[in-house]
């Protein structure tokens, strides 16, 4: 209660401050705001306040533009993670984000928030890969989105240069959005492949900070396939993106660098099991393989939840961990699956994507105490209730309100 009543109290305070500040830059009835100032201000704020403050003036949206302003607003996102949550409902995608909590108490409850709806092409999947650095990927122009701030980059299609492609259910093309953290650069990693024709695959970088983004090709040591029982996606750890495949008859970890841009594998024989799908998370800064808990044979799920971890990519050696599930446990995360750690060590649940919205709620575990904590998720305002929607949770969402 008291941290509700706290936050109630810093966004009456905010929202007193947004409509004075408002006020003073129309009627020009008081001296102009110090830059400083207002940068140390605006960093309190949320990223959607930053976007609507961009509007006030244009001497206000220089500063909200400022590098060192950016800097210090992502520094402080850091220490303040949140949950995305994705909507995708009649073509459109909407964004909500809520406080993620730590230690949360049994049965409470979150208000989700909107952020402004992003006017994206009309050609859209469903598909939103886990956000990085506060940007996510979108499928399939592709599109890169900042919720936060509600902007969005079309990129550039991707031609190849043979002249006879082959038909488009035997040809695909998967996107990777990396960022390197040294030279402070995001890039998206595209591959194709055909099953029917090998000079159909290649891989190709674009660097999404240059002036004219555009696609080139990087070299390509072995040839690999996408394993289809892992999650269609990615993950970018530490500045290296790390994706499922088949190479030969192996199963392996592709690991791509974002700054060498050059690519290694850690072989996955030992963790994979052929009756499952797998999904890669971040385990304490380690890449994370956890085996989905349905067994599609019997139809049921298991006690178990079982998972690897990275612990010597060089000589690729995996740690296994399996948690036994009490009948309580299994009824607590029953219908969600896992959808990452949070920074403080916790495994998170959230329901699956399909299931109605009023159903959508967030299982906490907590690793040290070995206790479940559920969390209801509320706030979501999407009309037509009998229309199907498609909800998606991310952990550990941190707001960037860099200019794309």
């Amino acid at each position: 209660m008291k941290n509700m009543e706290q936050q109630f109290s810093e966004n009456l305070t905010l929202a007193r401050f947004e409509a004075q500040c408002s006020k003073s830059v129309r009627e020009y009835s008081v001296p102009q705001i110090p830059d400083d100032l207002l940068i140390i201000i605006f960093s309190l704020v949320t990223g959607k306040s930053v976007a609507r403050f961009r509007c006030v003036s244009k001497h206000w949206a220089s500063v909200l533009r400022r590098s060192d302003f950016t800097e210090l607003f992502w520094t402080k996102s850091l220490t303040r993670p949140r949950l995305l949550f994705t909507i995708n409902f009649k073509g459109k995608l909407f964004f909500y984000s809520a406080p993620q909590p730590h230690n949360p108490d049994d049965n409470s409850s979150l208000v989700a928030t909107p952020y402004q709806t992003c006017s994206f092409p009309k050609r859209l999947l469903a598909n939103t890969f886990k956000p990085l650095c506060g940007l996510a990927l979108l499928m399939d122009e592709p599109v890169i989105c900042n919720p936060a701030t509600g902007e969005f980059l079309t990129l550039p299609k991707v031609l190849l240069e043979e002249k006879d492609l082959p038909n488009p259910k035997e040809f695909s093309k998967m996107f990777c959005l990396g960022y390197d953290p040294v030279g402070k650069q995001f890039k998206v990693l595209c591959m194709t492949s055909s099953s029917f024709d090998e000079r159909l695959t290649t891989h190709l970088v674009l660097t999404l900070e240059s002036r004219k983004p555009l696609w080139r090709k990087v070299e390509l040591k072995f040839l690999f396939v996408r394993n289809r029982r892992m999650s269609f996606g990615s993950i970018c750890i530490n500045g290296v993106l790390y994706f499922g495949a088949e190479f030969g008859k192996s199963t392996v970890i592709v690991c791509f660098d974002v700054r060498s841009e050059k690519f290694r594998f850690i072989n996955a024989d030992e963790v994979m099991e052929l009756d499952r799908r797998f999904e890669l998370f971040n385990y304490k800064g380690k890449l994370g393989i956890h085996r989905n808990r349905y067994n599609r044979y019997e139809n049921r799920y298991d006690s178990r939840f079982v998972w690897w971890v990275l612990e010597d990519a060089r000589n690729h050696k995996w740690f296994k961990h399996v948690l036994e599930l009490s009948p309580y446990e299994e009824k607590m995360v029953e219908n969600t699956k896992i959808v990452g750690m949070t920074g403080t060590g916790e495994i998170v649940f959230a329901s699956y994507s399909h299931l109605p919205i009023s159903w959508c709620r967030v299982v906490f575990y907590n690793m040290e105490r070995k206790t479940f904590t559920r969390v209801k998720i509320e706030g979501f305002e999407v009309e037509e209730p009998r229309v199907k929607k498609y909800i998606d949770t991310f952990i550990d969402y941190a707001e960037n309100v860099e200019f794309m």
